[in-house]
């Protein structure tokens, strides 16, 4: 994630002697996402991240924290956090709550094959099913209201094409409640940045601090907007089968869950356009930040929209 909150050697040093971690060898700050603060800590014992988290307190944390620990009981490509010596999996460290995990193998992928579609697929199917035994409880804070509130927030500063734009795709989106639709734990931010490969193989699995309880199939979608986008910023719809068919192997998708599918792809792209656009428009100060494009996500919709109207 971006660098919010600069710390020295020592700081560090400090911080992790109360997971036996010392010395510490180097450090260095990772300066990818955009909501917490992340380095990569070299030790003695091995390559650990450390991250501070900038806008949630403690209290608002061990929610998560749990949830990565529940999760890493049964598979290995979750970042599961490390307990102190006190048994503590996180402590405070300049006012913000902090935590150390194992640096998980592998690297993001830029352009996904159909293969790591499968992937991912699979692997996302998995931890729906695991959902019902997991202790986490947690509604969308990017829900539809948030949508309609963000959207009000932000259509001062938009050109007239984009405010038409947005107003129809909103107008649309209020026809077609999703309660029906099955619920539970889902990642909400699965994008190739969240996700490690060592070669063909999937590792890691990362960035739970959007989850939420929500219908599955936008899960599926928001993953679908990312994994299946060409260099180009095409929509290819051939990675999107190879996404459902390795889906479907673990999880089964329902005639409406299928029915549905087009309308949170457009749900999606809608969620991401204007979450990218509240931080364009409203930036946060950080040491080393990455500022995500808005257009991708507004493209993406207008790519979905036509697709449909040709069906």
């Amino acid at each position: 994630m971006s660098v919010y909150t600069s710390l020295s050697h020592i700081q560090i040093e400090s911080f992790i002697s109360a997971y036996t971690l010392n010395p510490l060898i180097s450090y260095t700050g990772i300066a990818a996402g955009i909501e917490n603060s992340n380095y990569l800590l070299k030790t003695v014992q091995g390559d650990f991240i450390l991250t501070v988290y900038e806008h949630f307190t403690a209290d608002e944390l061990s929610p998560y924290l749990n949830l990565l620990r529940q999760l890493g009981q049964h598979e290995n490509h979750y970042p599961s956090p490390r307990a102190d010596h006190q048994h503590r999996y996180f402590k405070t460290l300049e006012n913000k709550p902090a935590a150390i995990f194992k640096c998980l193998p592998g690297i993001s992928v830029i352009q996904a094959t159909a293969h790591q579609c499968q992937s991912v697929a699979s692997a996302l199917a998995k931890f729906h099913l695991s959902s019902p035994s997991l202790d986490f409880n947690k509604e969308n804070p990017r829900s539809l209201d948030w949508i309609q509130k963000t959207a009000q927030q932000v259509t001062p500063q938009l050109s007239a094409a984009d405010t038409t734009l947005l107003e129809d795709e909103l107008n649309y989106q209020l026809k077609y409640p999703t309660q029906h639709l099955t619920h539970g734990i889902i990642h909400a931010d699965l994008f190739k940045d969240n996700v490690l490969f060592v070669g063909n193989r999937l590792t890691g699995l990362l960035d739970f601090y959007a989850a939420c309880f929500d219908c599955y199939l936008l899960d599926i979608a928001i993953t679908l907007n990312d994994w299946c986008v060409n260099q180009h910023g095409v929509f290819e719809r051939k990675l999107q089968d190879a996404f459902m068919l390795g889906y479907k192997h673990v999880r089964n998708i329902s005639q409406q869950e299928e029915k549905f599918l087009p309308i949170l792809l457009r749900r999606a792209c809608l969620r991401f356009w204007l979450s990218r656009l509240e931080h364009k428009l409203y930036p946060r100060d950080g040491e080393i930040t990455q500022e995500k494009d808005p257009e991708q996500f507004k493209n993406l919709l207008l790519q979905h929209r036509q697709f449909e109207m040709h069906q």
